[in-house]
């Protein structure tokens, strides 16, 4: 009985070790025939940077005898970067449920991205397989294998700008202060919606301001086309219905309030005024008021700029704007000297007297005495709680991006620039103006936040304003656009950019992007004539040079941006543009300065 004992823990522990030999030997084979047969792709290679980000497609194909009921093969996707820093990226997992069949093999194709940082730019993407058992977590892994090299990150040689400053302090010359706002209606409707909600609070302080009188300008109007003849007088009583319906409620300061309601019906002269302030190149405007001008009927002149070439910027940017109503408010304040209503500010900053020993004027032009931009915070602070009126939101956002652009940290970078954001948003709501969500589009576009960024320069393009404020926004539109690959838009909104350095720098890179290697020299030459000796321009001339093996190009362009900016000899040696050129002698002489 005891041998029998003996003889069956030995057959039960030959079995455990067969079974866990053969366990291993599976796996070992599973990884022997991923590292011959299975076949990765990525495309783009080398990879490319996309904003901040790096967007590719990555394709893993495996041979059919890798799916297996009591084993799983994956694939670990990864990118190793700076002395073999790495970061994970994905798993292809080859489970049935997982892939599809092509050309009868097991396949995965996935989009996949990782963040954009310099340091990544010499990086490798790699793969490595693991083949594990289900039962017992027994792993076999292949050799790691690397899949692209470097990154391509020519797109991100754009230009842009994103600059705005704090609102003209008028203070000094004049005491009236005029307030502001813009109600948008549905087409052919009058009535308020749920978008209002923000502008009716701001509507209700003006309600309850405790001030003398109140000197009110309601101005209906209507976009060409909308049916109803009396559309704007209906806009402009249902303002000052709301007005009027919310002084009984809310005012207790017995002020004296004059309110005027006006129209402003003829839309086709409105229209004319309009298009002074769009970005319309002057060949469309010309052509778009000579059809204004003209005898036709208003529906004849309509159905004719249907057929225009500026139509669809008239029916984005313009027609929009008519559909609206306006109500301004006007008060007259009294000037202090200057070494009183600072002394002052500064006391209320401090929180040692009441912030409303100031109007918001004077808060506000207290807060531009000073050069410290902790100091303007403060004030700033003080003018938003004492007032809620625009001005205040608006520089108080300028404040904090001043400090973003200044501080290198990133998270209190993005902290100010999310502060930056909350003001400047409230400020729009207040007074929807081009500059102002100009502003606020910039500060979504440094903060990283692209789609609200592109919403916002074209809701600022719709509002109008001045020829060059249009074109800012136009340009850093395209700038933004180029960032998120939609060159063919970036393309068109660079139409409305002007003729500047900005524009044609990122026309040329729109072009290069679009491998239109002609139209790209064409316009980074341009570029070159406004700005002479212009290290970038001249990089990414030579860029053209590597992509057309246009040796020369490629020498003079490197020479000159490095003789122009030390900083680019070595972005030219990390530059993958350049991989196919490290050992010809016009590089190498290119860099020698």
């Amino acid at each position: 009985m005891q041998q029998y004992k003996k003889n069956r823990n030995f057959l039960l522990l030959l079995s455990l070790t067969l079974s866990v030999g053969g366990s291993g030997c599976t796996l070992q084979r599973m990884v022997n025939t991923a590292e011959k047969h299975q076949q990765v792709t990525v495309e783009p290679s080398p990879l490319t940077t996309n904003g901040e980000s790096v967007n590719f497609e990555l394709k893993a194909q495996v041979p059919e005898k890798l799916i297996r009921d009591e084993e799983v093969y994956k694939l670990d996707i990864y990118y190793v970067y700076d002395n073999e820093k790495r970061e994970n990226i994905g798993t292809y997992s080859f489970e049935f449920g997982e892939f599809l069949y092509e050309d009868k093999k097991p396949t995965i194709i996935k989009q996949l991205s990782f963040p954009y940082a310099p340091e990544k730019s010499t990086g490798q993407l790699m793969v490595q397989g693991r083949a594990i058992d289900k039962k017992d977590n027994g792993i076999a892994y292949t050799d790691p294998k690397q899949v692209a090299k470097g990154l391509n990150t020519t797109p991100l040689l754009l230009v842009r700008n994103n600059d705005f400053t704090f609102a003209a302090n008028k203070y000094a010359q004049q005491t009236d202060s005029t307030g502001k706002l813009i109600f948008y209606f549905e087409q052919n409707q009058a009535k308020l919606d749920d978008l209002s909600d923000e502008k009716l609070k701001v509507l209700d302080q003006y309600v309850m301001d405790n001030v003398p009188s109140q000197t009110i300008t309601i101005v209906g109007m209507r976009a060409p086309g909308e049916r109803s003849a009396d559309l704007a007088q209906k806009r402009a009583q249902t303002l000052e219905q709301y007005y009027r319906q919310k002084m009984k409620v809310l005012d207790y300061s017995g002020k004296k309030v004059t309110i005027t309601a006006e129209v402003q019906d003829n839309t086709l002269e409105t229209l004319k005024q309009k298009i002074a302030a769009t970005a319309l190149p002057k060949a469309q405007k010309q052509q778009v008021l000579a059809i204004l001008n003209g005898e036709q009927s208003e529906q004849e002149k309509l159905q004719a700029l249907q057929q225009t070439e500026a139509f669809p910027y008239l029916q984005k940017y313009v027609y929009p704007s008519l559909q609206a109503a306006q109500i301004a408010f006007n008060y007259n304040r009294s000037r202090r000297p200057d070494y009183e209503l600072y002394l002052m500010a500064q006391r209320i900053a401090n929180e040692e007297v009441d912030a409303d020993e100031l109007t918001e004027e004077e808060l506000q032009h207290a807060a531009t005495l000073t050069p410290i931009l902790s100091e303007k915070r403060k004030l700033y602070e003080a003018a938003v709680k004492t007032t809620d009126k625009w001005p205040a939101y608006y520089n108080l956002g300028v404040v904090y991006n001043e400090m973003a652009l200044k501080d290198f940290r990133p998270a209190a970078k993005k902290s100010f620039l999310e502060k930056a954001v909350h003001n400047l948003t409230y400020a729009g709501y207040r007074n929807p103006t081009a500059p102002i969500f100009y502003s606020l589009a910039s500060a979504y576009h440094q903060l990283g936040e692209y789609d609200k960024a592109l919403e916002n320069y074209s809701y600022a393009a719709t509002l109008g304003g001045d020829e060059e404020m249009l074109q800012s926004i136009f340009a850093d539109k395209a700038a933004l656009e180029i960032e998120t690959g939609r060159y063919n838009d970036a393309i068109s909104s660079l139409r409305y950019a002007g003729d500047g350095y900005q524009t044609n720098m990122n026309l040329g890179l729109s072009y290069l992007l679009k491998e239109n290697y002609e139209g790209a020299e064409e316009f980074y030459l341009k570029a070159l004539e406004q700005k002479p000796n212009d290290a970038l321009a001249y990089y990414s001339m030579a860029i053209i040079g590597a992509r057309t093996q246009n040796e020369q190009m490629l020498e003079q362009g490197l020479r000159r941006a490095v003789s122009a900016d030390k900083n680019f000899m070595q972005k030219a040696i990390n530059d993958m543009e350049f991989e196919a050129y490290r050992n010809n002698q016009a590089y190498k002489d290119a860099l020698i300065r």
